[in-house]
Parts: C-alpha cells; sequence; structure tokens
C-alpha cells in the first residue's frame, strides 16, 4: 500500500523552528539509545534545511531582480566624472 502524503505551507521561521525540535528529538533519541528514530530524525534535519536553503537562495533571486529592475525604472546612471 503506498504512503499517503501532504503538502503544508510553513514561513521560513517556522521551517526553522522544526529544525529546532527535530534537533532536540534527535538528541533525546541519542540520549535514551533510540538509534532506529535517529537516523529516521537525520534524515528530516537534512530535508527541512535543503527547503530553508532553498527559500534563502529564492530570496536572494527575488532580491536581485527587483533590484535590477528598480535600477532599470530608474533610467541610466551617469558616473561622477560626466558632465551633463
Amino acid at each position: 500500500m503506498k504512503e499517503s502524503s501532504a503538502t503544508i505551507k510553513l514561513s521560513k521561521s517556522e521551517i526553522e523552528w522544526v529544525i529546532i525540535s527535530l534537533v532536540h528529538a534527535k538528541n533525546s533519541c541519542e540520549h535514551f539509545s533510540n538509534f532506529d528514530n535517529t537516523h529516521m530524525l537525520k534524515t528530516l534535519i537534512d530535508d527541512f534545511i535543503r527547503i530553508k536553503e532553498s527559500i534563502i537562495q529564492g530570496e536572494k533571486k527575488i532580491e536581485a531582480r527587483n533590484k535590477t529592475e528598480e535600477e532599470d525604472r530608474s533610467g541610466p546612471k551617469t558616473c561622477e566624472s560626466c558632465i551633463d
């Protein structure tokens, strides 16, 4: 039987809190020698870190694009040595 999945929407700060919670859960598993769950939690932590990094890269691309659009709207720039 195929396992069901769900799509959820989380903000970057919510993802950071999930990562923190997963790290605490993983540390608890290690402390109580529950190594079966440790591997699963490590996988989840890595997945959420990749998602967070992807969001950060996307934000940087949007910022760069917005900056370029803003520069395009403000017209051509002249250098300080040029006389208008």
